[in-house]
């Protein structure tokens, strides 16, 4: 979809004037050019001068605010062309904020580690596959911020090169990453990718956690949500989702009949059937749920003629019947 050239220069214009306008209408214009080049087929080939606007703005520009802006504006637009100019954020190299005489005080900074992040993840949406060998970089480096660690994780599911699985197993696998949320985010990438080499490993994590309440939820979640999305419906996958269903957090049985629901493995119907009657409301839908999915209309049918149902089940089943 073209846009009136008029409308592109008045942003460009602004964004190249910037210190002479104020910093919030600068933003502005960087967002709504942004938006403008997101809607177009092709913005490197119908709005060559925007994109080098843009460019040229991380590249020279040392108003944090407006370069970080700009990356994840970046991201959002799509373009490959900006694939190496993002590759040089994230690594805080070939542009002014890391040449000039305070970079190496910036590099240690909040400010930079917001803008890798938003580099990182904007790498992720752009899709370029020379982004793999940087953001493994990233992620194998201790020493760098847990939060930008995250971001490459993410982006490395979002790729969804093959490379990045064995990387990613041996992150979730190491006792010595103490990140909690760094795990969490490997396992949501590694669902992402959805290689079967990582259900082992998964499984291996879920079940050393296995009974340790609160800390270790939401990283739990996390490797449940990955093993269904992987689905791959064999013994061990099945019997570590039914144990999961015993958990003390709901959040986590909820996951696991999401989970369940989608190996659509019959064998494990009867537990997830006892779970229609777990005292949280939202486990006994997702268990109801679990079960239409996989035995379909006729084991609604079926649990319907039981005629001591609590009539919050009986109603919840009744929406499964056409």
């Amino acid at each position: 979809m073209t846009q009136s050239p008029d409308i592109i220069y008045e942003l460009i214009a602004q964004i190249q004037d910037r210190h002479q306008v104020s910093e919030e209408l600068c933003v502005s214009a960087i967002s709504k050019l942004g938006t403008l080049l997101a809607d177009c087929d092709d913005p490197d080939e119908d709005y060559p001068m925007a994109c080098a606007v843009l460019q040229d703005l991380i590249a020279n520009e040392t108003n944090t605010r407006l370069v970080t802006h700009t990356v994840s504006v970046l991201g959002r637009v799509g373009v490959k062309r900006f694939a190496p100019l993002l590759i040089d954020v994230l690594l805080g190299s070939q542009i002014q904020l890391y040449e000039c005489q305070t970079a190496r005080q910036f590099m240690a900074s909040d400010d930079s580690m917001r803008l890798r992040s938003a580099a990182a993840y904007a790498l992720g949406k752009v899709g370029d596959q020379r982004a793999i060998i940087p953001l493994m970089s990233i992620l194998n480096d201790r020493t760098q911020n847990y939060r930008l660690r995250l971001a490459a994780a993410e982006s490395l599911g979002k790729l969804g090169d093959d490379y990045a699985v064995k990387p990613l197993i041996d992150i979730l696998s190491d006792e010595r990453e103490k990140s909690i949320y760094l795990k969490e985010s490997v396992a949501k990438a590694l669902g992402m990718l959805g290689d079967i080499r990582a259900i082992e490993p998964l499984i291996d994590v879920l079940e050393s956690k296995r009974g340790i309440r609160d800390k270790f939820n939401f990283l739990k979640e996390q490797i449940i949500e990955a093993i269904g999305r992987i689905g791959k419906p064999d013994s061990r996958t099945a019997t570590s989702l039914v144990k999961a269903l015993k958990d003390e957090a709901p959040s986590i049985r909820m996951a696991a009949l999401d989970a369940l629901s989608v190996l659509g493995d019959a064998s494990c119907l009867p537990s997830i059937q006892s779970c229609i009657f777990d005292p949280e409301d939202d486990v006994a839908k997702a268990a109801i749920n679990a079960v239409y999915r996989i035995g379909g209309e006729p084991l609604i049918r079926e649990l319907l003629a039981h005629d001591s149902l609590p009539r919050f089940l009986r109603d919840e089943l009744e929406g499964y019947i056409p």
